[in-house]
């Protein structure tokens, strides 16, 4: 059976107003901007952070940015040292912000050993992951 386009948008307006209508033993939920407000806040506060980290006894930062690939929430990280080496650690792709801080810390120790900066042996707890 065909319904015509009107009356499928009619019907999907009226089950997403029964939907969110509050039920006669409900308290009134916030606002909508309330509660926006909040989930845009905690989003702002975890996608994009940069702190300060200790490295092998060096001055390092480690920062991360959430971006969109297709419609799936993603982490980018960077880990660097200033006045230590140009060298930068990056991970990418990941859903989960921790992961990808571990794959800039563990491709920064990788590449700090491949230029002769760290023994593979200090290395190890960031290559052994």
């Amino acid at each position: 059976m065909l319904v015509p386009l009107g009356s499928m948008r009619l019907v999907l307006v009226v089950a997403v107003v029964m939907e969110t209508a509050p039920s006669p033993t409900q308290a009134a939920p916030s606002s909508i901007g309330d509660i926006l407000t909040g989930v845009l806040g905690t989003f702002i506060e975890n996608a994009f952070k940069t702190q300060e980290i200790t490295l092998l006894d060096r001055y390092c930062t480690l920062g991360r940015r959430a971006y969109l690939h297709k419609v799936e929430l993603r982490y980018k990280a960077e880990v660097t040292c200033p006045g230590w080496t140009t060298i930068k650690g990056k991970g990418s792709g990941h859903s989960n912000a921790l992961n990808s801080e571990n794959d800039a810390l563990k491709d920064f120790m990788t590449q700090a050993v491949a230029r002769g900066l760290v023994t593979r042996e200090d290395a190890a707890p960031w290559l052994d992951h």
